[in-house]
């Protein structure tokens, strides 16, 4: 008996959001509330959405900065009572959605300044529920040449990221998951 798999993958315009990440340097990781938790391997850095403050390098003259806004919002599929969580992944000018934020000091940051990003891959994860199973993007690791940055999924949160900066701690939470997609 072959079992049914639904499949909830990030979409192609959002994959394209995230080939503009390649190349470019990645300065900081903003959110409206930045919170750190102690995790088996270290810390974690969590909150609703991140928007990630790239570098002009590839952009348009005259673009100061451009902002990629990732968050991953909770879902209910009503078949199987069962819950995954999808990514929302979009660009702006501004850091998640909130023009003069970052102006007046209402963001929490992370100070990245990596190298340029040369890989992301994607990440999934699978759910069985009774007969139907289902994959779900819910990681993505961006690769510098110095460096590895993981945003996943928070499950514990409705629309949540969090984000893991320790090598080893990035390794321990995506040997459990399947690799997707890599963008190079």
């Amino acid at each position: 008996m072959q079992e049914e798999v639904d499949i909830v993958k990030i979409s192609e315009e959002q994959v394209k959001v995230l080939r503009n990440i390649l190349g470019e340097r990645i300065y900081f990781l903003y959110s409206d509330k930045l919170q750190v938790e102690l995790a088996a391997a270290g810390y974690v850095f969590w909150a609703n959405g991140f928007s990630v403050a790239l570098s002009t390098i590839n952009q348009p003259p005259g673009q100061f900065r451009t902002y990629i806004n990732i968050s991953a919002d909770y879902r209910t599929c009503h078949k199987d009572a069962s819950t995954y969580y999808e990514f929302d992944v979009n660009v702006s000018s501004a850091p998640l959605w909130q023009e003069g934020s970052l102006q007046f000091g209402k963001l929490s940051s992370l100070k990245v300044f990596s190298d340029p990003i040369l890989m992301i891959e994607i990440y999934q994860n699978s759910q069985k529920a009774g007969e139907k199973g289902r994959l779900h993007d819910c990681a993505l690791v961006f690769y510098s040449q110095t460096r590895k940055y993981l945003l996943q999924a928070r499950q514990e949160l409705v629309g949540g990221i969090n984000v893991a900066l320790d090598e080893a701690m990035i390794e321990a939470q995506i040997s459990p998951l399947k690799l997707r997609y890599t963008l190079v």
